[in-house]
């Protein structure tokens, strides 16, 4: 069994629509795939009705960004996407998205850089890459690594901080939907050491599991998670990040086979 549970598509920041994800999951012969985009699950009826034409069993997920001390983001996955507060809170998040683009965009315009408003306002979910990506079109900067030097990370000179989930809220949502919540991406954590600090906060309000293979993850740090996943009992899950042309990182490129705890939370 083949897996990839964190994908990415232009519901969020991904370059490939939800179904394009799908047929290249198939195409890579992966047999389970879930659309993570962040904080919408704007592609996943998309993804799931390609899924059936194309034989790969997509998970309904999505990854929410949280911020506490530092940044957290937390993958769920089986949430029902039908669900009228979850959505709410989706909705929320959304409008904070696009306020804080306009902000951006009036900073950026200090600087006489004028970006298409309407185009960029019009997308389902708003981030600095999408931002960045119009810098990079318009000729205002030569890489999107530079667009966020320079004008869109903290140090830039269009920043604006964003009013986001803290961790906690983002795990009680995904768990008050019917989901698993997963810490994604969790090297931050272990070099911080503050995982374990933040899985014993988390854990009795419904986290579910940890990203513990992924593409930055040392077989080490891959081995140190699977401990840590056994001592608090969750799963152990894994998945590429793929964004498609937006950043480097292949589909299916992590390796790793769910243990029988994990397939049987997922139902996979």
């Amino acid at each position: 069994m083949r897996l990839d549970l964190h994908l990415h598509s232009t519901a969020s920041d991904g370059s490939d629509s939800p179904a394009r994800v799908v047929q290249m999951a198939k195409e890579k012969g992966l047999d389970v795939i879930a659309l993570t985009d962040h904080d919408t699950i704007g592609g996943v009826r998309e993804a799931l009705e390609e899924g059936k034409k194309q034989g790969v069993k997509v998970l309904r997920g999505v990854e929410l960004s949280a911020f506490s001390s530092y940044e957290v983001h937390v993958l769920g996955y089986n949430i029902d996407i039908e669900d009228k507060e979850f959505n709410a809170k989706l909705e929320d998040l959304k409008q904070k998205r696009l306020a804080r683009a306009a902000l951006i965009l009036d900073k950026l315009a200090g600087f006489n850089i004028k970006l298409d408003r309407e185009r960029l306002l019009s997308l389902d979910t708003v981030g600095r890459p999408h931002i960045a990506k119009m810098l990079l079109e318009g000729g205002y900067v030569c890489s999107i690594q530079e667009a966020f030097e320079r004008y869109l990370g903290k140090t830039g000179a269009a920043f604006v901080p964003s009013r986001r989930l803290t961790p906690l809220e983002a795990v009680k949502a995904i768990t008050a939907a019917g989901g698993l919540a997963v810490l994604a991406h969790p090297l931050v954590f272990v070099n911080k050491g503050v995982l374990e600090d933040l899985i014993a906060g988390l854990k009795p309000y419904g986290l579910a599991g940890i990203e513990a293979n992924y593409p930055s993850h040392t077989p080490q740090v891959t081995a140190r998670l699977y401990e840590i996943a056994r001592k608090y009992r969750l799963i152990a899950t894994g998945g590429s990040d793929h964004h498609g042309s937006i950043r480097p990182v292949e589909m299916g490129c992590v390796d790793w086979s769910p243990d029988g705890f994990t397939r049987r939370m997922l139902g996979i």
